[in-house]
């Protein structure tokens, strides 16, 4: 049923495609190309000619669609799925390759305006999923592995988010706007000049009071936020100076146990502070290019929960005559800086041969990192006395389900001093073999100062096989090392010992892309590709071990991505894509045996199971479809269908509930009074439709309920 859903869709596309208006023969051709691109490979390229698969986002045509950050509109491509953690965590699935329950380490690359948003302690780049799309010029998304540019976390894909700020754009804009659930939301970008010097400066703050129903329960979710970033940028002839702050506060969702508020008396909220600077310099030496870059980062991390109520942890305590009055709560701050410094160096083309070479070397280092737990703190005043009482082995929170902390008790969440330094070197060569046929090598190596050298290769082949018809061959491997967190991390009770015998994570994709276009109105795309994923890091949750990280053996992913994009000079602007996954889960063996520190093995058997990937949909379908029947007036409709996520399966899940397929329509009218002002009107999830997503642990029979129908109402004007 699914891949027919898929079947007609393509053929659907394809007979639109056959009866469509033609262009408008007096637009400039240029302005119908699609954009530039220098993700792939560095160098400036029409995208269709890069070697890898690479989708441009137009701000301006996502925005007149209803899109209103770059988390929605990454959920409008092909193979990408978004999903939200148990405590709000955006979490990016691309091509079926998640790790369930595991939200906290992303496995894509994220930059804004070119700079990565390093984060070696959690990984995590979710924080920036909710930058607004008013401030952006254009997002260029590379599916697929790249870490011989990128070196580790460019894995499952690449994101680089250019801003106006970030893209030089001369545009003086103020916007403003208002929706359900109490949103309100201002920003501006400016630009001006002094001397040789050209200035630029945006900004943005938004909030909400969001609190949702939840299914079966009377109180709702903690939802509400603040966000805001401020950004500039310098530019004096070769140098550029760039500097961004991002700061936000989110509520604790659903929390990490499922409890809504279990404590209110206490605050719970999530809280990430970003901050990077970047100078850089250009110049060309004859025909060498040079750019050297050097940067430096500023994360901090500051998360309460609230975890369980006063009354479930005090009947757990009396079981060793403790009188515990205070709920299950944590409290975690942590400080992450990284300084780094790049060359890359252009050589003149020699014999149809572009050769890229690059080198840099990033030092991290953990300036805070705070831990407190009510039920530690409670077993570390009273340790003696728990040890040794006679119904000890009745308490919840002995050393046998919890070993880990009970070895080490310890305030902080990595060990004292946990630093890392990473040193890379990479090259390139795109070579011209003919008029129509080039081919791309690459190849990097990234020493870890705790993991030694890291090897990424990459080859791709692209032939310009006629005037309308592009095809391409692709292999690409790439690596993602442990975060500190799943290297180092200290035993926590309800948290994860790291393991630092885990090695880094590697993946070997190859893809094959057709790519049509018949004239300038229309162009479709069709790509295949097989990643095959070894010593994949996730969660061990074997029960008889203590819980923490390993490495999986494999897993693997296979499909097939299509596009289909047509436009005429005003009135249409069409884009439909379908996506069908077949991802494998491998569980490995768990060991025969486990010590767990304190005298005592448990046996266990079993063998390793293979199994579809859980939790993602393996058909998805989405369409945008923007009408602008006058100068004035346009309508926007965005649809997006995922079919019923894949059963879990996993021997630990007692619920293995999936959550239903959902169609959800948005629908945006845009009025402009003038060049100079527009109103937007947006109706997100327009008929009302249930949306659920995996609930923690499938808590939740069905998963949990997203929102229904919300609106949102902004103004914008340029001077």
């Amino acid at each position: 049923m699914q891949k027919s859903i898929l079947l007609h869709s393509v053929v659907l596309s394809m007979l639109f495609l056959a009866h469509a208006n033609e262009l408008d023969s007096n637009k400039d051709l240029e302005s119908l190309l699609e954009n530039a691109s220098e993700l792939a490979t560095k160098k400036s390229l029409n995208v269709d000619y890069l070697p890898s698969v690479v989708t441009v986002i137009n701000a301006h045509t996502y925005l007149g669609a209803g899109i209103q950050t770059i988390g929605e509109a990454l959920d409008m491509l092909p193979g990408i799925q978004m999903q939200l953690s148990p405590t709000g965590y955006t979490m990016t699935t691309v091509r079926g390759l998640k790790n369930p329950n595991a939200y906290l380490s992303d496995k894509i690359k994220i930059m804004i305006d070119g700079v990565a948003i390093n984060n070696e302690v959690l990984g995590s780049s979710h924080f920036y999923m909710d930058f607004p799309m008013q401030l952006v010029d254009k997002i260029e998304v590379l599916r697929g592995p790249n870490s011989t540019l990128y070196g580790a976390g460019a894995f499952y894909g690449t994101i680089n988010i250019i801003t106006k700020l970030g893209n030089n754009t001369k545009e003086n804009q103020l916007f403003a706007g208002a929706g359900s659930y109490q949103y309100r939301t201002a920003g501006v970008n400016l630009h001006s000049s002094s001397g040789d010097w050209k200035l630029f400066t945006d900004g943005y703050y938004k909030q909400n009071g969001k609190a949702l129903d939840v299914k079966g329960e009377v109180r709702k979710t903690d939802e509400a936020m603040k966000d805001f970033s401020v950004g500039f940028k310098a530019v004096n002839g070769s140098f550029e100076f760039l500097t961004r702050l991002k700061q936000n506060t989110y509520g604790n969702f659903y929390s990490y146990e499922g409890y809504l508020n279990p404590i209110p008396q206490r605050d719970e909220d999530h809280k990430n502070n970003y901050f990077f600077s970047q100078l850089s310099y250009k110049t060309a030496l004859e025909d060498y290019k040079l750019e050297a870059k050097a940067s430096f980062s500023h994360r901090e991390l500051d998360v309460k929960n609230n975890m369980g109520p006063v009354g479930e942890i005090a009947g757990r305590f009396a079981d060793v005559n403790i009188d515990m009055q205070e709920g299950f709560y944590t409290h975690e701050k942590s400080m992450e800086e990284n300084f780094e410094a790049e060359a890359l160096l252009t050589l003149p083309s020699m014999q149809s041969n572009d050769i890229l070479m690059g080198a840099g070397v990033r030092q991290v280092n953990i300036t805070k990192d705070e831990f407190y737990s009510s039920i530690e703190n409670t077993i570390i005043q009273n340790m003696d006395a728990i040890l040794n009482h006679p119904d000890y082995n009745n308490f919840r929170y002995r050393e046998s389900k919890e070993s880990a902390f009970w070895a080490n008790p310890t305030t902080t969440l990595l060990p004292e001093n946990t630093k890392r330094t990473i040193g890379y070197a990479y090259l390139q060569d795109l070579i011209s073999l003919t008029d129509d046929v080039d081919l791309v090598l690459g190849l990097r190596v990234d020493n870890y100062s705790d993991y030694g050298p890291q090897w990424s290769k990459r080859a791709g082949l692209v032939y310009r096989a006629s005037d309308t018809t592009i095809l391409k061959l692709l292999y690409g491997s790439a690596f993602r090392a442990p975060t500190l967190i799943e290297s180092y991390q200290n035993g926590h009770i309800n948290t994860r010992a790291g393991d630092s015998t885990i090695v880094p994570e590697e993946t070997d994709t190859y893809e094959a892309v057709a790519i049509y276009m018949p004239n300038l109105n229309h162009k479709l795309s069709l790509n295949l590709f097989y990643s095959k994923l070894k010593n994949v890091i996730d969660l061990e949750e074997f029960p008889n071990t203590d819980p923490g990280y390993q490495n999986f053996k494999e897993r693997s992913s296979k499909g097939v991505e299509f596009e289909y994009f047509f436009h005429t000079s005003i009135e249409h602007n069409l884009y439909f894509n379908a996506t069908y996954l077949d991802t494998l889960y491998t569980i490995p063996d768990e060991p025969s045996t486990r010590d767990f520190g304190i005298g005592s093995s448990i046996n266990s058997g079993g063998g390793s199971v293979n199994q579809s990937m859980p939790d993602i949909s393996k058909v998805m379908l989405k369409a945008m479809y923007v009408y602008r029947p006058t100068e004035a007036l346009s309508f926007g409709t965005t649809w997006r269908y995922f079919s019923e996520t894949t059963k879990t399966e996993l021997s630990w899940v007692s619920n293995d509930a999936t959550c239903d397929s959902a169609h959800i329509f948005d629908e945006t009218v845009t009025y402009r009074f003038s060049s100079s002002s527009e109103l937007r009107f947006t109706a997100k999830n327009l008929f009302n439709r249930e949306v659920t997503l995996p609930s923690y642990y499938y808590s939740t029979d069905g998963g949990i309920v997203r929102e229904g129908r919300n609106y949102f109402l902004s103004y914008v004007y340029n001077f």
